[in-house]
């Protein structure tokens, strides 16, 4: 049974307990010829990236060709390609070693491997230089193009801290591989290393969890409660959590009590197919999480759950109910060997709104959220605006027919939506969605960051009154709080053209101690503003991914630096004072460094603080949890 994956320096740790067929992390594959293990036995398949690779030509025999996206081997014209590895801080007996390089051609002969000394160097190794190779550790037969070739090289790994190969040619049929430098990160060089027993290493403050304690492929938020335990969003698979203290996540889905679709107006369930999807996730009280779905996809060609209650009616039809019913939040605690759930249905009842008499049904994808114990409420982030619920709020209530905010536990929506001209130029629409940006501030206020425009909603400021903040966000003498942090090219009340926008792309907000506000951006970097919105100071390619895609940032109490995820991959920004630094290539371990991130948040359960990282992944490719306790 593969019980999964877990990381470090570019390793992924593949668990396997019992019979079976041990599996090799990062590839969703089976290992050809690994025999099944006894019952109470354990391995642990690390999967090491390259330190270093180059190949060498006989026909430019003093170039260096370490940068290349490929290596090559082939006795004529001659070309020879070198690896090296690093197996520091590996534990447990080896079992077993295998290279693997992903050949994008064929050829009848596939090279050799000898091992060589460790002094070469990537970006100065040329055809002269070259390392001579010392012993014959494998060959290869025939290979196929667009496939992985593996060598057994046990016997050059016993013993060893660092290691390093030749790839020799056996006639003139060469044949090429992806190289460490290949655009295609999934195919990669790989050294996978078998061990008996040992344990996951950590580098630099880093722990990271992976399927090897019971994650999911996808990764999308991570939290931790009042109690130190750590709540994690895991997509379709469900919500996880490690309880302080254990060594293995546990899984809930909608067997377990979720529920992500609202009520009816009696009370009941909507009918149709239940649709589950866990994108959010913050931590509460002890033992408590606050989650939030994804709203339902709906057939091709049908409105989204945020359009189909307004759509259906002027279509002649009856509006479908697993659709608009669908995503909302749940709190979620944690008792005995289950959990106990309260849904918040996040929408508004029949006549409460004087526009929308039938009621309202827009917020269904909950992006981000975010739990204040002072005013004891918790705020979403969603699609098309944002909305408050009460953190205590033990369960819908609501008489048949009825509806009211108390026994829904719920007040929903604001926006700070601006108009703007579509396409075509022939209308007016109304642009806001996306609210990925929520933080609280020491007051009770929320900063709330959109597509298109972002506030401060000042619900501390104003008593704590709901709906005089609204009005302070959406009134029309209020434009100074529909903060354009990336200004357009006009401004309200002029309504812009699809060519005057320059949308913010919002992606997450972090307030600091001196009520200054990190703002983060899927497409324009980080920018600072001071507590009023004012724009004080901007980075993009000053981050790591030297682009300022950024997906999530968060508030580092330890120094007032703010963490920045990239969104595509690359690893962490971290800005403090008038530094940056970068939390790349040489810090993190290949097997997260080039997922996305998809959430950074704080653990402020007990010291040390805990900054949380959730890397998003793929079936092929695991995604994991970064804790950094580092300074």
């Amino acid at each position: 049974m593969v019980r999964g994956a877990r990381s470090w320096r570019g390793a992924v740790c593949v668990w396997v307990v019992g019979a079976g067929v041990c599996g090799w992390g990062g590839q969703g594959m089976a290992a050809p010829g690994q025999t099944a293990l006894a019952a109470e036995s354990e391995q642990n398949a690390w999967v090491l990236a390259p330190v270093a690779d180059a190949r060498v030509e006989g026909t430019a025999a003093t170039q260096n060709f370490g940068g290349s996206s490929v290596l090559k081997v082939d006795g004529s014209p001659q070309y020879e390609s070198f690896l090296r590895f690093e197996l520091q801080g590996l534990t447990g007996t080896v079992l077993g070693a295998k290279l693997r390089l992903y050949a994008t051609d064929a050829t009848v002969n596939g090279p050799a491997v000898y091992t060589t000394d460790e002094t070469w160097r990537e970006g100065s190794v040329t055809y002269e230089t070259r390392p001579v190779n010392q012993t014959w550790v494998a060959s290869a037969g025939p290979v196929a193009a667009n496939s992985w070739v593996e060598w057994d090289v046990t016997s050059a790994v016993q013993g060893k801290s660092t290691v390093s190969f030749s790839l020799s040619p056996t006639g003139t049929d060469g044949t090429v591989f992806n190289s460490r430098e290949s655009p295609s990160t999934d195919s990669r060089p790989q050294l996978v290393v078998t061990v008996d027993g040992g344990t996951a290493p950590t580098q630099g403050g880093w722990t990271f969890y992976g399927s090897a304690e019971g994650l999911p492929s996808r990764v999308l938020g991570v939290s931790a409660d009042a109690g130190g335990n750590l709540w994690v969003a895991g997509g379709e698979d469900g919500l996880f959590v490690l309880e302080k203290g254990q060594t293995r996540f546990r899984r809930f889905t909608m067997e377990d009590g979720l529920r992500p679709y609202g009520y009816m107006l009696d009370g009941s369930a909507p009918p149709g197919t239940k649709y589950l999807n866990v994108i959010s996730v913050a931590g509460g009280p002890a033992g408590v999480a606050f989650v939030g779905y994804g709203g339902k996809t709906p057939a091709a060609g049908m409105p989204t759950c945020e359009d189909e209650w307004d759509a259906a009616p002027s279509s002649g039809r009856t509006p479908d109910a697993s659709i608009y019913k669908s995503g909302d939040a749940d709190r979620v605690t944690l008792s005995g060997t289950g959990i106990q759930v309260v849904h918040y249905d996040i929408s508004s009842g029949p006549n409460m709104v004087a526009a929308e008499p039938r009621g309202r049904e827009k917020l269904c994808h909950i992006l981000r959220i975010a739990y204040d114990p002072k005013t004891r409420g918790v705020w979403f982030g969603a699609n098309h605006g944002f909305a408050w619920g009460n953190a205590e709020f033990t369960g819908y209530s609501c008489a048949p027919g009825t509806w009211n905010y108390g026994c829904a536990g719920v007040m929903e929506h604001v926006h700070p939506a601006i108009n703007g001209w579509n396409a075509s130029r022939t209308g007016i629409v109304l642009l806001t969605d996306a609210y990925y940006g929520v933080s609280v501030t020491p007051n009770g206020d929320v900063w709330f960051g959109g597509a298109i425009r972002s506030t401060r909603f000042r619900y501390g400021t104003l008593g704590y009154n709901y709906w005089s903040a609204q009005v302070q966000t959406e009134g029309g003498t209020y434009s100074a709080n529909r903060i354009d942090v990336w200004p357009d090219a006009v401004s309200e009340p002029t309504i812009p053209t699809r060519e005057q926008r320059v949308d913010d792309n919002v992606s997450g907000m972090a307030v600091m101690g001196d009520q200054s506000v990190w703002v983060g951006s899927f497409t324009r970097g980080l920018a600072l503003l001071d507590s009023n919105g004012q724009r004080l100071r901007t980075l993009s390619t000053e981050l790591v991914d030297g682009a300022g895609r950024v997906s999530a940032v968060a508030a580092d109490p330890s120094d007032e630096s703010v963490w920045a995820g990239a969104s595509w991959g690359e690893g962490l920004s971290r800005v403090r004072g008038g530094e940056v630094l970068l939390y790349g290539e040489s810090v993190l371990p290949s097997f997260v460094h080039w997922l996305p991130v998809k959430d950074i948040q704080v653990d402020r359960s007990g010291p040390p603080r805990r900054i949380l990282v959730a890397f998003d992944g793929t079936q092929s490719k695991p995604g994991a949890v970064g804790v950094y306790t580092g300074p």
